[in-house]
């Protein structure tokens, strides 16, 4: 959805607190995968060190913020385990999906996007040889 949409709307992940805490998961970390038990995060730089990870993991290119210690953002939004939103040009929430995993609904989110962009999909072959960096923005 990223890659169709990213021309016409805004992406933002933002990593709250860990949803798997002392799981013991298969990770990406140094390139490398190996089991590596994710632990709860206190302060940000082990919350970014945790991003990192699940963005190599799930091979994720979206721009990715952090929620800080005081977990703002995921109270605000309700965020915890994960949860999709789309925030309308006016600044007004257009689509609250429901809390996941059984609401994480990411084809609600396209439809929203296809029926409101005014524009269907891009089609990938019409967006190469443009560089994007998504970053990381701790």
């Amino acid at each position: 959805m990223y890659q169709n949409y990213k021309h016409h709307a805004e992406f933002l992940l933002v990593y709250i607190r860990e949803a798997h805490p002392d799981s013991v998961l298969f990770t990406v970390a140094d390139g490398k995968e190996k089991l590596l038990k994710i632990t709860q995060t206190n302060d940000l730089d082990a919350r970014e060190e945790t991003a990192h990870q699940c963005l190599a993991t799930l091979k994720l290119s979206l721009p990715t913020v952090l929620d800080r210690e005081d977990n703002m953002v995921n109270h605000a939004y309700a965020g915890w385990p994960d949860r999709l939103y789309v925030v309308g040009l006016d600044g007004r929430i257009a689509y609250k999906g429901g809390p996941g995993p059984g609401g994480f609904k990411t084809n609600e989110v396209e439809n929203w996007l296809a029926s409101n962009t005014g524009r269907g999909p891009v089609i990938q072959a019409a967006q190469r040889g443009r560089q994007h960096s998504p970053g990381f923005q701790p």
